[in-house]
């Protein structure tokens, strides 16, 4: 078994993954292993859809050409490979999707929305796919802040209604034009995200941090084709909480598994405890580094 921390557990399984922190644990909060999925889902609670069945505690996925997958009660997860999988795909459904139903069954919620360290706490990013979070991330960590997490972050109560982000593993992944935009050099096509798909992964193993830390302020990216400048605005408590709601990430998962009233609960104590922004920018430019700019302003 390897053992590795993610998401804020600890989590032995029979797969490697790079993507994960290897960490050393007495006992598994989590185990992944391979072997024989069930064929289908039963019960009154189950509900379902296309390729997924999902109840309160039970989860199965079937994704195409790549694996089965099978999590319940928030503990186990098994893999069932299908011929010809590729790996990287087969490792990049289970940190999405399973592990998404593994956090959602242990009563904790995933939040879409990538992030970086600022002062004593973390700022984070959020957006449709697309708008920019990951490679945001990426060019702030290069002028000084570091890297907290991509794509998908988990939300705890800390103490005096302070809202708290935990990391969910140590690989940021970028599309191919991000490089131009940061500055960065391209990553040798070995480090496709998938073999099919022209985005990459970026390490941070060594610069990862396991701390549960508050969050400082969390801006939401959008894309204007009005848009003639970009402009970053406070949003009020209301549209602050609407927009954290829709936030949630693989939110098919939280209401087949009756977890809205949690959702709402974490989403009202983050909009109330937290500064939210939405920044604007237009499509047709790089508009990169002016967002940068005024979202380090507004911090300020």
């Amino acid at each position: 078994m390897y053992h590795y921390w993610g998401y804020g557990l600890h989590i032995a399984s029979e797969i490697e993954f790079p993507e994960l922190l290897p960490f050393e644990f007495d006992t598994p909060e989590v185990t992944i292993r391979l072997g024989k999925t069930p064929e289908a889902l039963t019960g009154e609670n189950v509900v379902h859809k296309v390729r997924v069945s999902m109840s309160p505690d039970e989860y199965l996925l079937k994704f195409m050409n790549t694996a089965n997958y099978y999590v319940a009660n928030g503990t186990d997860i098994i893999v069932e490979p299908l011929p010809g999988a590729e790996q990287k795909t087969l490792r990049l459904f289970l940190l999405s999707n399973a592990m998404a139903a593994v956090l959602h069954q242990r009563d904790l919620i995933p939040f879409h929305a990538s992030g970086v360290h600022y002062k004593d706490g973390v700022v984070l990013f959020c957006g449709e796919s697309g708008a920019g979070k990951s490679t945001l991330a990426t060019a702030l960590s290069l002028e000084g802040y570091p890297l907290f997490t991509d794509d998908v972050c988990v939300l705890k109560s800390g103490e005096q209604n302070q809202m708290m982000a935990v990391a969910s593993y140590p690989m940021a992944k970028l599309w191919v034009d991000s490089f131009d935009k940061t500055g960065l050099e391209k990553l040798p096509e070995s480090e496709r995200v998938r073999d099919s798909l022209p985005k990459y992964r970026r390490f941070f193993h060594n610069t990862f941090s396991i701390e549960a830390l508050p969050i400082k302020s969390v801006f939401f990216l959008e894309r204007k084709n009005q848009a003639r400048k970009t402009e970053v605005k406070p949003l009020t408590d209301t549209n602050a909480f609407k927009a954290i709601q829709k936030n949630t990430y693989r939110s098919l998962q939280m209401n087949a598994m009756q977890k809205r009233a949690l959702h709402f609960s974490i989403a009202s104590k983050l909009s109330a405890s937290t500064s939210v922004h939405l920044v604007e920018s237009p499509y047709s430019t790089n508009t990169l580094k002016d967002i940068s700019q005024k979202i380090l302003e507004r911090l300020r």
